[in-house]
C-alpha cells in the first residue's frame, strides 16, 4: 500500500477554509461541552444541598451521604472547569485559523490571479 503525499486541496484558501471549518466546528463543541458540564455540576451542587439539609439530624448514613455528594460535586465541578479550558483553547485555534484564512485570503486577492483552485 502506498500512501500519496498529495495534499487534500488544491488552493491555499480552500485548504485554509476547510481548517477554519474544523476548528470552528471543534470550537462549538467544546462551548456545547461547558454547557453539558455546568448542566450536571448544577444538579450536584443541588444534590449536595438537600443532602446537607437532610444531614442536620446527625445520623450516620445521612452525614455519609453528604459527604459522597460533595465529592461528586467537586468533581464535576472540576469537569465543567476543565471544559472552560478546553473551550479556551479551541477559541484560540479557531482565532488563529482565521487569521490563517484571512491571510491567504488576502494574498489571493492582492494578486488577483483568477485561476480554477480545481477543489471542486
Amino acid at each position: 500500500m502506498t500512501t500519496s503525499t498529495k495534499p487534500k486541496f488544491a488552493c491555499p484558501i480552500c485548504e485554509t477554509r476547510s481548517i477554519l471549518a474544523d476548528a470552528i466546528s471543534a470550537e462549538v463543541k467544546a462551548a456545547a461541552q461547558v454547557y453539558h458540564l455546568a448542566n450536571h455540576w448544577r444538579g450536584a451542587h443541588e444534590t449536595r444541598e438537600l443532602s446537607n439539609f437532610q444531614a442536620e439530624d446527625l445520623t450516620k448514613a445521612s452525614l455519609d451521604q453528604f459527604d459522597a455528594d460533595t465529592v461528586k460535586e467537586a468533581d464535576w465541578y472540576q469537569q465543567y472547569l476543565d471544559a472552560i479550558e478546553a473551550l479556551k483553547t479551541a477559541s484560540q485555534v479557531s482565532a488563529q485559523a482565521r487569521q490563517q484564512y484571512h491571510a491567504r485570503l488576502k494574498v489571493h486577492t492582492d494578486t488577483r490571479k483568477a485561476k480554477d483552485c480545481g477543489c471542486s
